[in-house]
Formats: structure tokens, sequence, C-alpha cells
């Protein structure tokens, strides 16, 4: 009878234990998540953060927390999974990636270390590691730090345009890896799926998208093609010319002179007054003042934006005393706070004239 009731109490024991209900608490090393951009390319990193936490020296070795030559490598982190995310095709060092996430290990060894990004994402650590679920394999050489990191930290170094360089720092060491992506690429596919959709009913999404291969210098036959699209739609200063520069890049000279000539009309005070300071920086300063000349006479009640043109017009051209003459008039006018900067102006073209 006493065997029955002891083993009831241990039945009843266990399922209490099954359906026990644990508060949350922090984990033992800290998670962390850090993100950055590529261009269009999102780039994830979660992990947990051990701390050294007094073993300075017994990081990293033949029997320390981190061994060096072992058969299981390093989770790069604590806990589960260290991943990665990319959220388009990338390189890895210059080795093709493909988008998507990846667990994260290290297989390290006093000289070089092996970085490993497994298809397997989900696992607890490195303990289920399988070498055939490798995506990628890249060497990288540690380097020492001049001062200990306490927690073991992600961060995105030495960006570019196009890539950047993921930086995992602990105690003394520390190892980088350079992620590339083709950023003119995923836009370019990106900017079509959009035209696709409902911004390829408006003559700002052709535009802008035809402005960013202008930008590039890339694909003008395409950008001449959206470019007409955008007119088509809409027939206005900034689409006119856009096409105006898409031809002049394609060496169409006359045709381009056609577009713009159609374009100025059209356009309101301030795309006038930044036309002619962008013939300016094209070093064409007669061309600059006839659209200065022409948007005062457009708008004779302005007494600012023409104003300010006329006198950067006649800087370009040398005319300081005049130059200086427009500035002082446009000046009280200037925005809040931006009075001196237009009499700043001012006084620079006097003190020309007095240098001859």
């Amino acid at each position: 009878m006493m065997r029955i009731i002891i083993f009831l109490f241990a039945l009843a024991l266990a399922g209490h234990t099954a359906q026990a209900q644990f508060v949350t608490t922090p984990p033992a090393s800290k998670k962390a998540m850090v993100a950055e951009w590529i261009g269009l390319t999102k780039v994830k990193i979660e992990y947990h953060r051990p701390g050294v936490k007094g073993r300075e020296g017994e990081v990293y070795g033949e029997n320390a927390v981190v061994p060096y030559g072992a058969s299981m490598p390093w989770r790069a982190g604590a806990d589960e999974n260290t991943t990665m995310y990319f959220e388009h095709d990338v390189t890895i060092n210059g080795q093709p990636l493909a988008a998507g996430k990846y667990g994260f290990h290290i297989l390290p060894t006093a000289g070089e270390w092996t970085l490993i990004f497994s298809k397997n994402n989900w696992s607890w650590g490195s303990y289920n590691y399988d070498q055939s679920e490798d995506a990628l394999r890249v060497k990288a050489k540690p380097a020492d730090l001049p001062e200990s990191v306490e927690w073991l930290e992600y961060r995105f170094v030495n960006q570019t345009d196009n890539s950047a360089d993921i930086e995992l720092r602990w105690e003394k060491k520390k190892v980088q890896f350079t992620v590339a992506t083709d950023v003119y690429a995923v836009t370019r596919a990106s900017m079509e799926a959009e035209l696709d959709g409902m911004l390829g009913f408006t003559w700002q999404g052709w535009n802008s998208a035809a402005n960013y291969l202008l930008t590039a210098d890339k694909d003008m036959e395409t950008a001449l093609a959206w470019a007409d699209n955008a007119v088509n739609n809409t027939k206005n200063f900034s689409t006119l010319s856009t096409k105006a520069q898409i031809l002049e890049k394609l060496n169409r000279t006359a045709d381009a002179k056609t577009a713009m000539e159609e374009a100025v009309p059209l356009a309101t005070m301030t795309e006038l007054h930044f036309y002619a300071r962008s013939l300016i920086q094209q070093e064409k300063p007669e061309e600059a003042m006839k659209i200065f000349r022409m948007n005062r006479e457009k708008n004779p009640n302005d007494n600012f934006t023409t104003l300010v043109g006329l006198a950067r017009g006649n800087m370009a051209l040398g005319n300081y005393k005049d130059a200086a003459n427009y500035f002082r008039k446009a000046a009280p006018n200037a925005p809040q706070d931006q009075q001196e900067i237009y009499e700043g102006l001012a006084k620079q073209c006097e003190e020309k004239m007095t240098k001859g």
C-alpha cells in the first residue's frame, strides 16, 4: 500500500513540474541586435553577448573559453545561434552568398579564423553544427585590441556606398570581414518592381527612376525611355529637364536643347533659380545670367530669390559691384537667421572689387 502512495505522489509531482510556468529573467549573456543598410539591402545580426568576467587571458587558446583547433566551432557569441540576415544577395570577402538568414560560427586558430555561414539558423549554439549545411566559409585573420572589451560586440565599420565591414570584438581580439552588394542592381530591380505598381501611373515615379539612372550614369537608353514615360504622363519643367539632361548624356545636343527650351517657360520661380545655378556649376555664366534675368522679369514683385539670382549671376561674371548691390537688397528679406549669410556675400564681392 505504501508503494502505491509513493508512486501516486511522484506522479502528481511530475505533472505539477511539467505544467510549471517560470517568470522571465535577464539572460546570463546580454541579448543584442545590430543592423545597417547597404543601399537598400538590410544586414542584421542577432546575438548574445558573453562577458569576460575576470577571465582576461583565458578567453582564447587551446583550452580556453574560445578553444583553438577544436572540432566543434564557436557560436561567435553565447546561448542560441548567432544569426546574420542579408536582405539581398551579397559577397563576403568577395565570395557570393545568397540572400537569407544564416547561423554564424567560427573555427579559430592562433593565426587564422574560419568564418562559417550555415543554412541552419535555428539551432542552439554550435552543438548540432553540421558541415554539410554550410553555405559559405571564408578565412580572416584576427587582430589584437589595445584595450579589453568586456562584452562581446558586433559593429559595422569602414562603410562605403556599396559595402561595410562587420567587426567582432571581445576581450583583446577582433576579427572583421567585408559585406558588399551591388547597390545599383538592387536599386534598379526595386524601382522596376515599384513602377509595375501604382508608381507607374505617376510622372513622379518615372521621373525619379530616370533621374537615378542619370545620376548613376548607367543605362541611358532605359533612362530616356523612362523620362519619356514621365513626359507623356505630365509635361512640366521637371520631366522635360530630366529628359534634356539624359539627351545631353547621349550626345544628342540638339534634341537636349529643344527639350530644355520647352521646359524653361513651364518652370516655377524656384526651378528657374536652381536651373540657372546649375548652369554656373557647369561654367556657363552667360547662359545662367539669361535665366536669372528671365526669372526677374517673370517675377518682378519678388524681393528675395530673383535678387539673389541676379547677384549670383553677376558674381559669376565678375561684376562684383552689381553682385554686392543685389545681395544687400536681398539680405533684409532672407529667411530667418540667414540675413548675415547674404550680407557676408555682399562683403566678399566688395572685397574683390577692392583687390581689383
